[in-house]
């Protein structure tokens, strides 16, 4: 038996919604349970966002009726199985479910690992409540190692390998080697998960704390080669992850000094700009075959997402990096900003400053000048087109376009300033142009 949980009772104080469902279900005929991970939280004195309630029978019209009560919002989680989903106001969200067997007892060694096959009954004891702990969760918890239920517990979702890594990495625990053991023999069963939950499970591994040894794990159970297909003929496990590990350090570093460039890259679907980075790096060092199609259809990553990640596998011009370095004057960092473009914010920061090419406040001056320089996402030409093409025997837009580039780039090297300066340049450099003569 557990002893009774502070936290929990805390938590029940602070949440009048909760108490009021409390009521709702010591009201009711069936028989409700607090189970799953809210209850290793609890024990963990970790934050609580998701509450789990199993129940005896249906939960749905009290899931509803209560859910009407505090004016929350209630939907399907799945209709068939009657598994609904409450979210309050607050934030909080409650996942009603019925029991997936006949008793608690046998529907807790269905679950995926010990640490969540717990259950607190919702009755008139609550919360002083026995606990009910049939496959020894709690001593695993005070271990701090990840036990799975069975050995049919990956064969019935094998999603639930992914979840053992990510477990492992964002709790700090350990994978029992029985668990290992068996997430390398059913490895393989990773191959049928649609890949928006693969997605999701790896961007929330990336986003740890210990992101480097989920990736570890993720090489040692065989879930990587899974994941992204056999590695290219370069790739070493040894060093990858040394290079990833200092990577990361550099990424925090970056990210204690400069918390706002979270909040310009692109952090959808659970991927921070850390994770990204990370993930980056792994895909080079790994080298898997058909990176595009992996990215779009294996992991389902948004599009945008998918662009961001495969510019990353290319190093820019190491002179372009070396004059981001040096470069004066708004409008030509700005001009160099633009020739880095897209994600060159992404690119700076990946090349520049993780690969201690560039100092960060550098980076943030680049980007400064091309925030204040941009008309719609360019830089505005020195020239206009129509004048570019009064000068050409042949004014295709292509043409107009080469010569457009070709000014910037003075501009960028120093050797015009100003309007005047760049028609100048141009009509000099168009008098050794034969094509143009």
């Amino acid at each position: 038996m557990f002893p009774q949980i502070l936290p929990l009772t805390k938590f029940i104080d602070l949440n009048p919604d909760l108490k009021l469902l409390i009521d709702r279900i010591q009201e009711s005929n069936d028989d409700f349970w607090l189970v799953g991970g809210c209850l290793r939280n609890f024990l963990l004195h970790l934050p609580q966002t998701d509450i789990d309630i199993a129940c005896a029978g249906d939960p749905t019209l009290l899931a509803r009726s209560w859910c009407a009560e505090v004016s929350g919002r209630w939907f399907w989680l799945d209709s068939r199985r009657k598994q609904s989903r409450v979210l309050l106001q607050n934030g909080l969200t409650f996942d009603f479910t019925p029991l997936r067997a006949p008793s608690i007892i046998e529907d807790l060694q269905l679950r995926d690992f010990t640490i969540n096959a717990l259950a607190l009954s919702l009755d008139i004891e609550f919360p002083t409540s026995e606990f009910l702990d049939p496959l020894c969760g709690g001593n695993h918890l005070q271990l701090k190692e990840l036990h799975s239920c069975s050995e049919r517990s990956f064969f019935d979702d094998p999603l639930r390998m992914l979840k053992g890594i990510r477990h492992t990495v964002t709790l700090d625990f350990s994978l029992s080697e029985q668990t290992q053991r068996e997430i390398i023999v059913s490895a393989y069963l990773l191959g049928s998960v649609a890949g928006e939950r693969i997605r999701d499970e790896l961007g929330k591994i990336l986003a740890s704390d210990n992101a480097v040894s989920g990736i570890e794990l993720l090489a040692d159970t065989g879930l990587l080669e899974v994941l992204f297909g056999p590695a290219g003929k370069n790739w070493d496990r040894r060093t990858a992850v040394s290079e990833i590990d200092r990577l990361d350090v550099k990424i925090q570093e970056v990210c204690l000094a400069e918390e706002r460039i979270l909040s310009r890259s692109v952090t959808s679907e659970l991927y921070s700009i850390r994770a990204v980075f990370l993930m980056a790096w792994l895909l080079k060092k790994y080298s898997p075959n058909g990176l595009s199609l992996l990215l779009h259809n294996r992991l389902r990553v948004s599009r945008n997402m998918q662009r961001l990640l495969e510019a990353l596998q290319i190093e820019p011009d190491y002179g372009l990096i070396s004059l981001a370095s040096l470069l004066e004057g708004q409008r030509p960092q700005a001009l160099l900003v633009e020739q880095m473009e897209p994600f060159a914010y992404e690119k700076l920061l990946y090349w520049g400053v993780c690969c201690d090419r560039l100092e960060l406040r550098r980076v943030l001056k680049l980007q400064e000048s091309f925030i204040a320089e941009e008309k719609v996402g360019r830089i505005p030409d020195l020239l206009s087109g129509s004048l570019i093409a009064s000068l050409l025997y042949n004014s295709s837009n292509v043409q107009i376009g080469k010569w457009h580039s070709a000014l910037k780039q003075a501009e960028i090297n120093g050797e015009i300033g100003t309007t005047s300066e760049a028609e100048d340049w141009l009509r000099n450099e168009l008098s050794f142009d034969n094509k143009e003569l």
